[in-house]
């Protein structure tokens, strides 16, 4: 997988690798199976069962049997036990069995993993907390977040230097007190790359609501209303109904332009040459840090002029499908919401003049980027990708975020039946 970097902004993108798609959440149906042991057809107990990036799941009985009532619409099943390679399977209430049997293979011994895993060195903590920022996020709701069993980690930074790799022996277990959640996240896939400051994972997570009083549960809602609005499931369902302009979304696109922050050739040697009449530390750092700007894309998106018209966005089809058509890189500002002061870092409006203006109606040219409205890019990386609406979108990989929504990660992630049921 590819990401791309403006400045020197970490990219984040949260590769759920199936959609979950709820066309009618009051229409129910149930998905009924047994789960079993490929090698002996013995049935596996306690297995977990869910539908990926929801609240609907179950744990296998002592006979290895699930039930789950699902909402109408395409789902992805997953199944994880601990000993066994996470199972997928794609199913639809269109066309759904009275009952399925699912044949889990146990995981391969893998004597490298076994080497790593018992590894538990200061190092080890160090690229766990690494992998806590780049994973949970930098948010408050992520700041609260806890990984309950994160001795289920293997975390390699051995086998490349420069590339942290995650991988889990188990389902992770991770407690989100703020938006009221315990997530189970089945974690296929983990990479940081440090020398190009990118970040890429993947998984299947699974929400279960955690039990409180009233008066808890309240304040819970309130956190979830917040994470909700001006992520990219709130960006996508608002462009499904075509209310982008009355939910506070402003959509600029944008052109090709020179990157106003890479070094020239000349500069870098410039530099180079400071460095070593340099003996401050300080001093050597910030200059380490403007050399390292040559491994910079040569350009940029520039966004161009006043804000477009959402519906140019969309296509659609005889059959009422919408797609995301508009292949050209856009930038989206939420006016309903300030930047966490915690995102300032990682801002966009960091990467020039004419994008650290977009959204701001009073000094426009003010050089402090702080309580502005929320700023994302997105990329296509496909001619067309189907939204649906729910407020997830196929293929996942051909849509790309970068700035406030793929700054927010695991730690404010919420169920695509969140809202569903009002």
């Amino acid at each position: 997988m590819k990401f791309r970097i403006l400045s020197n902004t970490p990219t984040y993108f949260l590769s759920i690798l199936l959609f979950f798609l709820s066309l009618n959440v009051n229409a129910q149906f149930v998905v009924k199976g047994k789960v079993l042991n490929v090698e002996n057809l013995e049935p596996i107990p306690f297995a977990t069962v869910f539908i990926s990036n929801s609240s609907f799941g179950d744990v296998t009985d002592t006979n290895g049997f699930f039930e789950i009532p699902i909402p109408a619409g395409n789902h992805e099943l997953v199944i994880s036990f601990m000993g066994f390679e996470p199972f997928s399977y794609s199913i639809s209430t269109l066309a759904l069995h009275e009952s399925y049997e699912f044949r889990i293979s146990p995981s391969p011994i893998d004597l490298t993993e076994r080497e790593v895993t018992a590894k538990r060195d200061k190092a080890w903590y160090d690229n766990l907390e690494i992998f806590k920022e780049y994973f949970l996020g930098n948010s408050v709701n992520a700041s609260k977040c806890v990984i309950k069993n994160s001795e289920v980690l293997i975390l390699d930074a051995e086998s490349n230097p420069n590339v942290l790799q995650a991988r889990a022996k188990e389902i992770l277990e991770i407690e989100n007190p703020i938006l009221g959640y315990t997530i189970k996240y089945v974690l296929t896939g983990f990479e940081l790359n440090k020398q190009k400051n990118q970040i890429s994972y993947s998984g299947y997570p699974y929400f279960i609501e955690d039990q409180l009083p009233k008066r808890r549960q309240r304040k819970v809602e309130e956190n979830r209303r917040t994470a909700y609005l001006g992520s990219v499931m709130h960006f996508i369902r608002t462009l499904y109904n075509g209310n982008n302009k009355e939910e506070g979304y402003e959509i600029y696109t944008s052109e090709k332009v020179p990157n106003p922050k890479k070094p020239s050739e000349e500069e870098v040697e410039k530099l180079r040459n400071q460095l070593e009449d340099t003996k401050d530390k300080m001093r050597r750092s910030f200059i380490e840090s403007l050399i390292k700007d040559q491994n910079l894309p040569d350009s940029i998106d520039s966004p161009i002029g006043t804000p477009i018209d959402p519906a140019i966005l969309i296509g659609s089809t005889a059959a009422g499908k919408k797609f995301i058509t508009y292949t050209t890189p856009v930038y989206i500002v939420y006016t309903n919401q300030t930047d966490d002061p915690a995102f300032l870092q990682y801002s966009l409006r960091n990467v020039s003049k004419t994008i650290r203006s977009l959204g701001i109606i009073d000094e426009p040219n003010r050089e402090f980027v702080s309580n502005l409205p929320q700023l994302s890019l997105m990329d296509m990386r496909a001619k067309a990708v189907q939204i649906f609406e729910n407020g997830s979108y196929f293929h996942p990989y051909d849509l790309f975020f970068e700035g406030y929504m793929a700054w927010e990660k695991i730690g404010d992630l919420l169920p695509f039946d969140y809202g569903r049921g009002d």
